[in-house]
């Protein structure tokens, strides 16, 4: 895990978490290389598993879209906390939905199939459907959430919309809910949920000191004049520095 001297990011979202800030969305912001996912893994890593619940998602998977962040979370979360959302798919399933002899209704296709093979009002109108119930279920869960979204830039662009607009809207009415969104573009904040976020643009790091601690907690055989010139050389691009010194190490073994 690449993270060195990234505190004021930590920090801020373990408040957000313990609710000693109002932001609940954050969004971070940085181009590749610098350490987003890294951030997002330290980020869980911090959490009580006691009092709270996780679900991270890499948004490049998301290929069938928003049937894919229902299905993922509630696989994550464990069904038997989704009673509306469940009894929501149910009743459309019931309801005469022609389902192709090569579509498998398994618990991850149901989404897409209730979504699907109907007209743009229809399609949105169920949507809509599902995504109340899904918040409503969310509200009842005893612990505090935690959603982690990563590469939002590769997301599909109806996901995307739907992040941005009608999903982040609803988490303003969830307090129990914090949402991470990284990625080289992020969203895009609205009037809805404007004042519940904080944005931190990740820069490179050109702390000395923070990458020694970093290469004595790898255990690297570097003093701190060489960690200090491979940080000087790769203009403190972390994956970089992450990457050779790894190497260095490798060559004199």
């Amino acid at each position: 895990m690449i993270i060195a001297n990234r505190t004021q990011e930590l920090l801020l979202f373990n408040r957000m978490v313990e609710g000693s800030v109002a932001n609940r969305v954050l969004l971070i912001k940085a181009e590749s290389g610098l350490g987003k996912t890294s951030l997002l893994i330290r980020f869980k890593h911090t959490l009580s598993t006691k009092n709270t619940l996780c679900v991270e998602m890499d948004l490049k998977s998301a290929q069938r879209g928003i049937s894919y962040v229902f299905s993922r979370i509630r696989k994550v979360l464990g069904e038997q906390h989704f009673p509306c959302l469940n009894a929501a798919v149910e009743r459309y399933l019931r309801s005469g939905i022609e389902v192709s002899d090569t579509t498998i209704i398994g618990k991850d296709n149901q989404f897409s199939v209730v979504l699907s093979n109907v007209d743009e009002s229809t399609r949105n109108f169920r949507l809509t459907e599902l995504r109340e119930a899904f918040f409503h279920d969310l509200q009842r869960i005893p612990q505090k959430l935690v959603f982690l979204f990563d590469t939002y830039e590769k997301a599909p662009q109806e996901l995307a919309d739907w992040l941005e607009g009608e999903f982040l809207a609803d988490v303003v009415d969830t307090p129990k809910l914090i949402v991470v969104i990284a990625g080289q573009r992020i969203p895009q904040a609205t009037i809805e949920w404007m004042d519940l976020h904080h944005c931190c643009c990740l820069e490179a790091i050109l702390d000395r000191e923070a990458w020694y601690e970093y290469s004595q907690n790898k255990k690297l055989p570097f003093n701190r004049d060489e960690v200090n010139m491979a940080m000087l050389i790769l203009k403190g691009q972390p994956q970089e520095i992450d990457k050779t010194l790894q190497a260095l190490k490798s060559k004199q073994q």
